[in-house]
């Protein structure tokens, strides 16, 4: 399915053990090239390559703003027990209790006023584990920005669809129209005869219409166009299809519409030239929204 490169994203998270919060907000908009606008905190400012990397595999194309906040201080160090030195100051004070039969028991005020019972994180796990839970939420808005886009290019797809159903339309009452603009063109050169009280060679005459005829003659033309069509269409089924394939078939089915209105020089077919016109600039301007 077809995807729209205007979207929207957002997500949020707690960061524990910190007392902070993350909120990652994602928003695109059409654009010829992908191109990122990061805005990062200084906590986390050093993966900005990393987060170039994430939404480069979900967004192909388009102007990406990404903004990251986070509320509250991520850069205090995480305090955490010294489980090992504290089973060790344990078991002394119980070999100490046996061994000397002294009364009394260890508590939780005793433990935490030992020295190096209490201890800081080092700062690179510190910023590895802030680091695993924001990439986590910049994930999480990045899905919500790829469904977001999707349900965006399925409205688009509709919309082109129509499009091309009243384009393949006018094609056919063009195809209609050719024998009747023929027809007319013979009996006014054979009126013109009369009134000029020509006696024309029939084999002169016979070669002037065939002459008209392959001069008025947009077969060719509307083959194509119904061609690229029916390439548009199927195009708008494949997921791979990127906006500028079916730009380029927009500006062919543009180029044969201008070619057989101005080989047909007839009003009929002239007006729903224009009409298939129209609707080919409309089928542009939704093309360059897709991704």
């Amino acid at each position: 399915m077809l995807k729209s490169m205007t979207g929207v994203g957002r997500a949020e998270a707690k960061l524990t053990p910190w007392n902070a919060r993350v909120s990652v907000d994602i928003r695109t908009v059409n654009h010829k090239y992908f191109e990122l606008v990061p805005r990062l905190p200084g906590s986390i400012a050093g993966h900005e390559g990393e987060i170039r990397e994430l939404v480069r595999r979900k967004v192909r194309r388009g102007y990406v703003q990404l903004t990251l906040n986070i509320e509250g201080s991520a850069d205090a160090p995480v305090l955490a027990l010294d489980e090992r030195l504290v089973s060790d100051y344990l078991k002394l004070a119980r070999q100490l209790q046996v061994k000397h039969k002294l009364p009394g028991t260890v508590d939780i005020n005793t433990i935490l006023s030992f020295p190096g019972i209490i201890a800081s994180e080092k700062t690179e796990q510190n910023r590895a584990r802030l680091w695993r839970q924001v990439r986590k939420v910049v994930n999480e808005a990045l899905d919500r920005l790829v469904k977001m886009r999707r349900v965006e290019g399925a409205n688009l797809c509709r919309d082109m669809r129509k499009r091309i159903a009243r384009i393949q339309h006018a094609v056919r009452i063009i195809e209609r129209r050719v024998p009747a603009r023929l027809k007319e063109r013979r009996q006014n050169l054979a009126l013109q005869l009369k009134e000029l009280d020509v006696q024309a060679d029939p084999r002169r005459v016979v070669e002037e219409i065939a002459f008209i005829a392959d001069k008025l003659d947009i077969h060719e033309e509307c083959v194509r166009l119904r061609s690229h069509c029916s390439v548009f269409v199927k195009a708008l089924g494949v997921t791979s299809t990127s906006g500028k394939k079916l730009d380029f078939l927009a500006q062919e089915m543009l180029r044969e519409t201008d070619t057989l209105s101005a080989k047909a020089r007839d009003l009929v077919i002239s007006r729903r030239a224009i009409e298939i016109k129209g609707e080919i600039e409309k089928l542009k301007e939704q093309v360059r929204n897709v991704e």
